[in-house]
């Protein structure tokens, strides 16, 4: 009898801990289960937080959109006077290159140089930006040379020298140069 009862001592002692075994692997799982439950919640709620953010940002930026096109509008019409004041633009290239000839002419006549010749160069373009390039060859008397020298430094259009030689002509004549540069324009 007292074997009888060992064991069915020891097979209640094995339900119940087999019973709190249970127990605690229920508490466990759910424990793991609110775990995750919070974790996804928690990123649901960060995520409605961002999507409310960008929400409000987005109403902002269209309410101020009438601001933005008139801002647009001007900005366009700044860039359109930047051109037209400051690069070479003619209709065509041919034209633009006409253009840009005039526009040295001009400033070797307003300094007395002589152009003897006049060369386009093949013209380089560099990020939608063209440079239109004209080789001169001229005679003047150096602060004839000097002046149109400066007057291409400081026009308002972008011409850039990109090669300069001023030789004399004669050793006798020391009053007399030629110029021979190489002169750059900016256009689009």
């Amino acid at each position: 009898m007292k074997n009888l009862t060992f064991f069915t001592d020891l097979l209640r002692r094995r339900e119940v801990l087999l019973a709190l075994a249970g127990v605690l692997l229920l508490l466990v799982i759910g424990r793991a289960g609110l775990g995750a439950y919070q974790a996804h919640n928690q990123a649901l709620d960060d995520e409605i937080a961002l999507k409310k953010l960008q929400y409000e940002k987005f109403s902002r930026l269209v309410a101020r959109q009438q601001e933005f096109a008139a801002l647009d509008r001007a900005l366009q019409k700044f860039d359109q006077e930047v051109k037209a004041r400051h690069l070479v633009q003619g209709e065509t290239p041919t034209l633009t290159e006409v253009q840009f000839q005039n526009l040295l002419q001009k400033l070797a006549r307003e300094s007395s140089i002589d152009v003897r010749t006049t060369k386009v160069l093949p013209e380089v373009t560099k990020d939608g930006i063209t440079m239109l390039r004209l080789r001169l060859s001229c005679r003047a008397e150096i602060g004839a040379v000097k002046d149109f020298l400066i007057k291409i430094n400081n026009s308002e259009k972008f011409i850039f020298l990109q090669e300069v030689e001023v030789k004399i002509i004669s050793r006798r004549e020391k009053r007399f140069y030629y110029l021979n540069a190489v002169v750059t324009a900016l256009t689009v």
